[in-house]
């Protein structure tokens, strides 16, 4: 539904395009924006749109797919660790916080699920397992994958919804105790 792009000109291009998207849905619902009003947005003929995609949805996977490739390309701090358990929820939920206008934009649209969704297929699409997963059987690492991402994307929303009241670091510690404790008491 959309192109993968070979040049930096044209991905640079296809960025553009989908910042347009983004900033069209910080004003009005996803649903009411059309190919037409993107493009008279932008100021390029439509031919230009469909250069890099097949209909509006395209435009909006690619939003969110590359806003999930960028997560994966974010430089790591110096206090935090990639690859650690610790270190990955610290960037994971630092990183929408600070995409909250983007999180806006999808929920006033009513498209968060569709985050949730495009996550798990990225992560899985891409190889990007966290490294406890490796060792799990391959018939199931794309359910523990999805049990994973689901829940830390659902708690990520409703976090959002409810304006960030608790920082990064107070979710990344949830996370942390929601996984190494059992949830069913006996």
């Amino acid at each position: 539904m959309y192109k993968v792009c070979l040049t930096d000109q044209s991905s640079k291009r296809q960025r553009e395009l989908e910042k347009g998207l983004l900033q069209l849905m910080q004003k009005q619902r996803y649903e009411d924006i059309s190919v037409s009003d993107l493009c008279d947005y932008l100021q390029i003929p439509r031919k230009s749109f469909y250069r890099y995609f097949s209909c509006k949805d395209g435009a909006l996977y690619a939003l969110i797919d590359h806003t999930l490739a960028d997560f994966f390309e974010m430089p790591v701090s110096a206090k935090k660790t990639r690859g650690t358990a610790l270190g990955d929820l610290d960037l994971f939920f630092e990183y929408w916080y600070n995409n909250k206008s983007f999180l806006d934009a999808l929920a006033n649209s009513g498209l968060s699920g569709i985050l949730a969704d495009r996550a798990n297929q990225f992560a899985l699409r891409e190889g990007h397992l966290p490294q406890r997963f490796k060792s799990v059987p391959t018939e199931i690492q794309g359910l523990a994958m999805a049990f994973s991402l689901y829940g830390l994307m659902s708690m990520t929303l409703h976090w959002h919804r409810r304006g960030f009241p608790v920082s990064a670091e107070e979710m990344t510690r949830l996370a942390i105790h929601m996984l190494t404790n059992p949830l069913l008491a006996p």
